[in-house]
């Protein structure tokens, strides 16, 4: 089986998904913001706040080609939100596996995110709407060219079920 990546808005439901799935399906699980977390031992704010968003998107590329080349089985892997939009990457996640991406709409993620914007390094102090809007709209085109696409507001662990079995399938 090749690997599994989610994309999407911060807020969409990546990594919860992504560990819903793993367990349903006998899958690994990997989040790949909190890898980066671990690796440099401070949170995603922290890394914003200390050493900028530039080293960051750096570090989520060379981390996700790390995973890509570990050519690991069985694993699907929450990517940040910003993740398919920088370096190459999604290309790479193109050619390592299948990409699903959970679409919402900026009104469902401004409700879903109000209360974590304060942990949220690129939520920070914005207006939320109109942020989220303008962030979707920049990303969109990277998002929309993944595999599959689901509505997050009509998804549950069987709608990922056809998918799944699809990606296993896979060579």
């Amino acid at each position: 089986m090749s690997m599994i990546f989610l994309i999407g808005m911060p807020g969409s439901g990546k990594s919860h998904w992504a560990e819903q799935l793993a367990a349903a399906h006998s899958l690994s699980f990997l989040d790949l913001d909190k890898l980066i977390e671990e690796r440099e031992g401070q949170t995603i704010s922290g890394i914003f706040k200390t050493k900028g968003e530039d080293y960051f998107r750096h570090l989520e590329s060379v981390l996700l080609r790390e995973i890509i080349n570990s050519e690991a089985q069985n694993i699907i892997i929450a990517c940040g939100g910003g993740a398919p939009c920088f370096a190459n990457n999604l290309s790479n996640m193109k050619l390592a596996g299948n990409i699903i991406y959970l679409r919402a709409t900026p009104a469902w993620l401004t409700a879903r995110l109000q209360s974590e914007a304060a942990h949220r390094p690129l939520l920070q102090e914005k207006d939320l709407l109109p942020y989220l809007q303008q962030l979707l709209n920049m990303r969109r085109h990277f998002y929309e060219q993944a595999d599959h696409i689901l509505d997050v507001e009509n998804i549950s662990l069987s709608t990922f079920d056809k998918i799944i079995s699809s990606c296993i399938n896979r060579p």
